[in-house]
C-alpha cells in the first residue's frame, strides 16, 4: 500500500505546547475553575487536576467534550502529543480522496491511497478524509502542499477553514463566513493578494464538504 511520509506541522496559538498546558490555558481563558470544568464534564475535580498536571490524559469521549466546550478541535488540544503518537507508531490510515487548491491551480499528479495520521486524530474524526491542497492563499494557517484532514460531520463555523465546492473555482480551502443571504470564502494569507469568493442568492451555491480540522506538511511520497 502506498503511504505518504510526512512532517507533522501542528499550528497552535502562541507556539507549541503539550496537552496539559493547552487545557489549563483554555480553561483559564474561559474563566472556569477546575471544579467548574469537572461539573461540565461530569468528572471529579481531581481528574481535571491530573489532566492539567500531565499525570493522565482524558479518554476520547472527554477529549471530544472538551473540544466542543472550548470551540476547538481534538487535534488542537493534543498539541505536540499528536506528533509523539505518530512517532511512537500509534497511528491510523485515513483515505486521501483528491486535490483542493489554496489560490493556485493544482498539480494533479498521482495520489497515495491513504495517509498515516495519529490514532487520536483519526478516532476523533471517524469519517474524516484527507485532501492534498496547494497554493498560498491560506499560508497564515497551512503551508503550500499541505495534506488537510476534513471532517464532513462538522458544520461550518464562521471564521474557520472549510473545504468547499464552488462552481467557478472547483474544490477550494478558505475561511468560511455566512451572512444573512450570502456565503463568503476568504483567504488567510500574509500577502493579501487573493480575492474573496462570494456567493449570493442568485449565484451557484457553495457546497461545504466539511471543516478542516488538522493538517500535515508533505515530506516525501513512496
Amino acid at each position: 500500500m502506498t503511504r505518504l511520509l510526512i512532517n507533522l506541522n501542528i499550528a497552535l496559538v502562541g507556539g507549541r505546547m503539550d496537552f496539559a498546558q493547552k487545557l489549563r490555558q483554555m480553561r483559564e481563558k474561559a474563566g472556569l475553575t477546575q471544579g467548574d470544568l469537572a461539573d461540565k464534564l461530569d468528572v471529579s475535580r481531581p481528574a481535571v487536576s491530573s489532566w492539567e498536571s500531565g499525570k493522565i490524559r482524558p479518554r476520547l469521549n472527554k477529549l471530544q467534550q472538551l473540544a466542543e466546550l472550548f470551540d476547538t478541535t481534538v487535534a488542537d488540544l493534543m498539541g505536540e502529543d499528536a506528533a509523539e503518537a505518530a512517532i511512537s507508531g500509534a497511528s491510523r490510515m485515513v483515505p486521501l480522496l483528491g486535490f483542493a487548491h489554496m489560490g493556485e491551480p493544482c498539480d494533479e499528479g498521482n495520489l497515495a491511497d491513504e495517509v498515516e495520521v495519529p490514532a487520536s486524530i483519526a478516532e476523533a474524526h471517524p469519517r474524516g478524509f484527507m485532501v492534498h491542497a496547494q497554493g498560498g492563499c491560506m499560508d497564515n494557517r497551512f503551508p503550500h502542499d499541505a495534506l488537510l484532514l476534513v471532517d464532513p460531520d462538522m458544520e461550518p463555523v464562521n471564521g474557520q477553514p472549510v473545504l468547499a465546492e464552488t462552481a467557478d473555482y472547483g474544490a477550494v480551502v478558505r475561511n468560511y463566513t455566512r451572512g444573512r443571504s450570502t456565503v463568503m470564502l476568504t483567504a488567510d494569507s500574509h500577502s493579501g493578494e487573493y480575492d474573496d469568493i462570494l456567493a449570493g442568492p442568485d449565484d451557484a451555491p457553495v457546497v461545504c464538504k466539511g471543516r478542516v480540522v488538522w493538517y500535515m506538511g508533505e515530506r516525501d511520497e513512496r
